[in-house]
């Protein structure tokens, strides 16, 4: 599902943000990618994106190409990955209904499905009874699990997370991982970016490192060379 090779990514000649990457992902893994801020993380989610180029290397998702993708193919990738990112990005001047809805009517989903498929993503969070909610009348669990809503809304193939409990308390973040747990034995790819050793640790899934832009481990089950 994800295929990197030799990917280096510099964003000046001095600057090495991602040296020599390889890095396979099997369909329906879960992985974790944990490291120091500054070792790379974010720059690997970008190019897993496309919203960067990598400076050498090569780049596959899901079977595609990405190096030689252009750009009016990229709403083509997107529709095959799920994102959820800290911040929730939530449209604020929106319901959470309509916040889901919204990634379904971006891929021209039949308006008939739409309130379907909403129900079911509200019901798989547990937020049903919030569906006319804005965001700001929600707390930041709430929030986060609207985000993963959305994000999976499309069933991608893929679900990529950029500290998804990076502003949540433990309650509410064992809650959030529990819900991503739950759409990756559905069948999804899952790839977690996280600097929370204790869900790491609680998890036990394959769990990858990065330091100074280069993967220094990749163990089973929870293991990590890391410290904060």
């Amino acid at each position: 599902m994800i295929i990197l090779e030799n990917v280096t990514k510099n964003y000046t000649p001095e600057i090495a943000a991602l040296q020599n990457i390889n890095l396979h992902v099997s369909k329906g893994e879960f992985v974790f990618v944990v490291g120091k801020s500054g070792s790379g993380k974010s720059t690997l989610i970008k190019l897993l994106l496309k919203e960067i180029e990598p400076t050498s290397g090569r780049i596959y998702i899901n079977k595609k190409y990405l190096n030689k993708m252009h750009r009016r193919q990229l709403p083509y990738l997107r529709r095959d990955i799920g994102v959820v990112f800290q911040d929730f990005r939530l449209l604020q001047d929106r319901t959470v209904f309509e916040n889901i809805a919204f990634a379904q009517k971006v891929i021209e989903a039949p308006q008939r499905k739409i309130r379907t498929n909403v129900l079911e993503m509200l019901s798989m969070v547990g937020l049903v009874d919030k569906y006319k909610a804005y965001p700001s009348e929600l707390s930041g669990g709430e929030q986060q699990r609207v985000a993963i809503a959305r994000a999976l809304v499309n069933h991608p193939d893929i679900l990529l997370c950029d500290e998804p409990t990076g502003n949540l308390d433990p309650i509410n973040s064992a809650e959030v991982m529990k819900i991503i747990d739950k759409a990756n034995k559905r069948g999804t790819t899952v790839l977690v970016v996280t600097h929370n050793m204790d869900i790491v640790q609680q998890m036990k899934k394959r769990t990858i490192t990065m330091s100074e832009g280069r993967i220094i481990s990749d163990m089973e089950k929870g293991g990590y060379f890391y410290e904060d």
